[in-house]
């Protein structure tokens, strides 16, 4: 896998808990799954982001990730450190998150406010979920059907 390129960046909000998952949404917060793949492998991460009452917008809070369409997992792991300043604790979390069983090297992630996300009005706090998951049962139709929001860059 390592080197392949990324080919589809896929982003889903849900604002109450999921079928696929037992991960419970409080009210006034996002589920947020990240779908990456490379040819036939997939990689899932998730998260909860508590809003607070702010409005959340997915493509712009996504957009970031655009760098790393088309990189191998060696290139997105220099992306990540390369990063670590600019983008929001739930970025940089949930990008590891996906990538948890492959990446060797971890940027450090800690929940709360960091300086940059005050900066581009980040929600609050990222709670990130341990683990990548096998979502073995999971659809790209199943998951655009149950998310309020889809964020895709493809090829």
């Amino acid at each position: 896998m390592n080197s392949h390129k990324l080919s589809h960046i896929e982003l889903f909000a849900f604002d109450t808990t999921p079928s696929f998952t037992d991960r419970p949404v409080r009210a006034g917060s996002l589920y947020l799954l990240l779908r990456l793949t490379w040819g036939e492998q997939i990689c899932y991460g998730e998260c909860l982001i508590p809003l607070d009452g702010q409005s959340f917008d997915l493509t712009k809070w996504g957009a970031p990730l655009r760098c790393i369409h088309h990189s191998t997992v060696e290139e997105i792991e220099v992306t990540l450190r390369r990063k670590e300043q600019e983008w929001t604790t739930g970025q940089l979390g949930l990008l590891q998150s996906a990538l948890s069983g492959i990446l060797q090297a971890r940027v450090p992630v800690t929940a709360g406010y960091t300086r940059h996300e005050q900066q581009v009005n980040s929600p609050a706090l990222f709670i990130p979920y341990p683990g990548n998951r096998r979502f073995r049962e999971l659809t790209l139709s199943r998951l655009i059907d149950e998310s309020v929001a889809y964020y895709s860059i493809l090829r």
